[in-house]
């Protein structure tokens, strides 16, 4: 469990970098903490990098609209293309 002091660190920040968005436990608690980090971030316009592997059609799957238009409304999309490193590490 993250203490007060760790949630406070997330928010405040110099640059939040959220790695492989989608692969957290979703549930209603987790959803509106994400929500409300994007949130602030935004509204505070402090940098996020964020990773996924998933398209943003199935963003749009596992996220509410509220998180969606935001991450989809406010970021510049990059795709990355090229092999998996840990496939290449495991069968080479």
């Amino acid at each position: 469990d993250l203490s007060s002091e760790d949630i406070d660190a997330i928010y405040k920040c110099d640059l939040l970098i959220i790695d492989d968005l989608g692969t957290e436990g979703s549930n209603s608690f987790t959803t509106s903490e994400l929500f409300s980090l994007i949130n602030d971030r935004l509204l505070n316009e402090k940098p996020v990098v964020i990773s996924t592997n998933l398209t943003p059609n199935e963003l749009v799957n596992h996220y509410s609209d509220r998180i969606i238009s935001r991450v989809l409304g406010h970021y510049l999309s990059l795709k990355f293309l090229g092999s998996d490193i840990r496939l290449q590490k495991k069968f080479s």
